[in-house]
């Protein structure tokens, strides 16, 4: 299967991981069972800011906590681009504007993680069909090439990537996702489960919305050979922003609570 998107192309805390961390209601109830059973290893909610242990990739600015957008007295992250910033002070200089949570929460293989976040895509969005965007990535420590799990965003679509193995370019798995107009306005509750195994023998890939199964792989390598300490971000990505043709000339999403647990 091709892809036409680019590059698919705090405070730590101990205890135990519920779905109600971001209002998770399961339909699978293998799974509503299941999630009682992993430990938590991170958790943020954004009431006191970003934590000092997260790093920041982004214009001053561009990232900042807010009021929730929805939910009365809850706090978010506001994270917004505009595509004639200059970028050339942040990272490698593509467009970006994300979070890089701290090594706590890094993904080795073998061990089994859940990892819960949350997304708010504004009234009046503006949609771009022509390149996407990245929500959020597994990315895969010094390694060169596409993050390992991506989820994005392409025109009115969401889309799932996974990648693994000595092939850095290739996307292994993935699938589009319908549909990110109909989210406009609320909160949508995404739910990672993630079993990293650069051979692919062990490895497992699932992913919830809303407590749906929207997307599964299983025996297909999703990790780099060798990598130990992959780890998340999240926020914005738009690696073609700059040189190619687009549909939108700023960018503005929001973020809830996020959480990482692991068994």
């Amino acid at each position: 299967m091709r892809y036409r998107w680019a590059l698919i192309c705090f405070s730590g805390t101990l205890g135990i991981a519920h779905a109600q961390d971001v209002g998770v209601v399961w339909t699978d109830p293998q799974m509503a069972a299941l999630v009682s059973t992993y430990d938590k290893v991170f958790s943020a909610q954004w009431e006191d800011g970003i934590n000092a242990g997260i790093g920041v990739q982004a214009n001053p600015g561009d990232i900042a906590v807010v009021d929730d957008p929805a939910v009365a007295g809850r706090k978010a992250l506001r994270v917004h681009m505009i595509r004639s910033e200059d970028f050339s002070r942040v990272a490698n200089g593509v467009p970006r504007a994300e979070l890089i949570f701290p090594k706590a929460v890094s993904f080795s293989q073998g061990p089994d993680y859940l990892i819960n976040w949350s997304t708010f895509i504004p009234v009046g969005f503006n949609f771009d069909a022509r390149q996407a965007v990245i929500l959020t990535q597994v990315h895969q420590g010094e390694w060169t090439g596409g993050p390992t799990i991506a989820l994005s965003l392409q025109g009115k679509q969401y889309a799932i990537s996974e990648r693994g193995g000595a092939n850095t370019t290739t996307v292994s798995a993935g699938k589009w996702l319908c549909c990110a107009d109909a989210d406009e306005g609320k909160w949508v509750n995404w739910s990672l489960r993630y079993v990293a195994d650069d051979s692919g023998h062990h490895a497992s890939t699932q992913l919830w919305k809303d407590g749906r199964s929207v997307f599964a792989s299983q025996g297909v390598p999703n990790a780099y050979i060798g990598v130990q300490d992959a780890y998340l971000k999240l926020g914005l990505y738009k690696s073609g922003w700059k040189s190619s043709a687009s549909d939108v000339s700023e960018i503005t999403l929001f973020f809830g609570p996020v959480s990482v647990s692991k068994k």
